[in-house]
């Protein structure tokens, strides 16, 4: 009989095989990059430094001379996940007992709570700016950035491990910016423009268990592997009103991003293979090495609104909405080259589809930023709060998306009228997110809670 059961085996191992997903966190993130926006979480209407190259690149046409900013964050992530067992199989197929040997306990998870052995979260960016000596003329910037460099390991001793042990997302731009303030009657407003290349980077690893026999189990890795480059843009606008208000409105394009990469299957260290399996390698049914791999995903699309108030010299209120179109994101696509067949046929559909179902997700942010001494040091203070894309449904440990919400600290000094230097703290707290109907395969049902503390530093001179 197991011979019967051997390519119904191979065939379900396939599917889980392909139907995970590299790490995607840091696709979710919130883009922390500026003083303003690190330090009091708004930054759409009034963005001045030179990250407005992605915030709002309207807020150049102000910053006159020539400028350089450099800056990153830090991020320190503190997270525990508790898994759910997923359900035995029917009749002629095993359950995870068979090869987890973490207990249960009784209300259906295993015991004690996962949290990354490893994680780090960095977010660089420098950019150059002038106006080439025209005071009233329009103001060029060339910039680099990372608004997402984050990866996490998980252990490999958890049951997680066949979900995700480790895993890392990255996504840089590179641009170039105008900006201007029109000229007469119309220098209430400011325009700006970015175009640029957006690259995007997905790496992710977790285990596969394989069974023929009851008495055998082979463990296997897969590590998955995949980047693409594609066009950056980003327009934006700033308008100034009666009353010390400044609004600001943005748009930042989306992609439709398609990683092209590897995927390569080894026998998990420590692990002896089946003998069965071993047998079938005659018949041309070998799992391990590299394989081409395809994937197609969704970088939404945002549009972005915010209001500045100079309610005095020495005190500034901000809001900003930001508004990101998810729901573009029905589906991931995953197409492979392993030419494997069962009976005849073809193991896998070529391509594999994961449903998404993302909705729309947004950001609600308040800021406040006080100039309360005689010295050039002004003091930020904001909160915020962030709606997940993603339903419950379809979350999973290695895109974990979940709502937000937190609050910001931030100094920033002048010297000399030539150095600004800037010092922004944030805390935020993931909600608690209870999964309790994934169609995913396995399930991922789950307990997901956690902060991240992100600590940035930013410099900017003026030449």
């Amino acid at each position: 009989m197991a011979s019967h059961r051997t390519p119904n085996a191979w065939m379900c191992a396939l599917l889980l095989l392909l139907g995970c997903t590299p790490a995607l966190a840091g696709g979710f993130t919130i883009i922390e990059m500026g003083a303003r926006k690190t330090g009091m979480m708004t930054g759409i209407a009034k963005p001045d430094d030179l990250s407005a190259v992605y915030h709002n690149p309207a807020g150049l046409a102000d910053q006159h001379g020539t400028r350089l900013h450099l800056s990153c964050g830090f991020s320190f992530v503190s997270a525990g996940a508790r898994l759910k067992a997923w359900p035995e199989g029917g009749p002629g197929t095993y359950g995870i007992e068979d090869y987890i040997d973490t207990p249960v306990d009784e209300d259906g998870y295993f015991e004690g709570v996962v949290h990354p052995t490893r994680y780090f979260g960095a977010m660089p960016m420098f950019v150059a700016s002038s106006d080439f000596g025209r005071e009233d003329g329009p103001v060029f910037a060339l910039s680099t950035y990372v608004p997402d460099f984050i990866g996490a390991f998980l252990p490999e001793d958890a049951p997680t491990r066949y979900l995700v042990v480790e895993g890392y997302f990255v996504a840089g731009v590179a641009s170039i910016s105008a900006a201007y303030r029109l000229p007469g009657s119309w220098s209430f407003l400011s325009l700006g423009a970015s175009v640029g290349l957006l690259y995007v980077r997905i790496e992710g690893e977790r285990w596969l268990n394989l069974q023929c026999l009851a008495e055998y189990n082979t463990d296997f890795v897969i590590h998955m592997e995949g980047e693409d480059y594609r066009p950056y843009w980003n327009l934006g606008v700033t308008a100034d009103i009666p009353g010390g208000v400044t609004l600001g409105l943005s748009f930042i394009g989306g992609a439709d991003v398609e990683l092209v990469g590897r995927l390569d299957i080894d026998l998990a260290p420590g692990h002896e293979k089946d003998p069965i399996l071993s047998g079938l390698e005659d018949d041309g049914l070998i799992l391990e090495g590299a394989y081409g791999l395809r994937q197609t995903m969704k970088v939404p699309a945002g549009l972005n609104f915010g209001i500045n108030w100079a309610v005095i010299d020495e005190l500034e209120l901000a809001f900003d909405l930001r508004w990101w179109f998810y729901h573009v994101f029905e589906k991931q696509e995953m197409y492979h080259d392993i030419d494997l067949e069962i009976l005849g046929e073809p193991a896998l559909p070529n391509p594999m589809v994961t449903p998404k179902d993302y909705g729309d997700s947004w950001t609600f942010s308040l800021g406040a930023l006080g100039r309360p001494f005689s010295i050039p040091l002004e003091l930020m203070a904001g909160w915020t709060y962030d709606i997940s894309p993603a339903p419950n449904k379809t979350k999973s440990l290695d895109s974990p998306t979940v709502d937000l919400t937190g609050f910001s600290l931030g100094a920033r000094y002048t010297l000399a009228d030539t150095w600004r230097l800037s010092l922004t703290y944030y805390h935020y707290w993931y909600l608690k997110d209870i999964i309790e109907d994934s169609i995913l395969d396995p399930p991922q049902n789950s307990e997901f809670s956690g902060s991240v503390d992100t600590l940035s530093v930013q410099l900017e001179v003026v030449l």
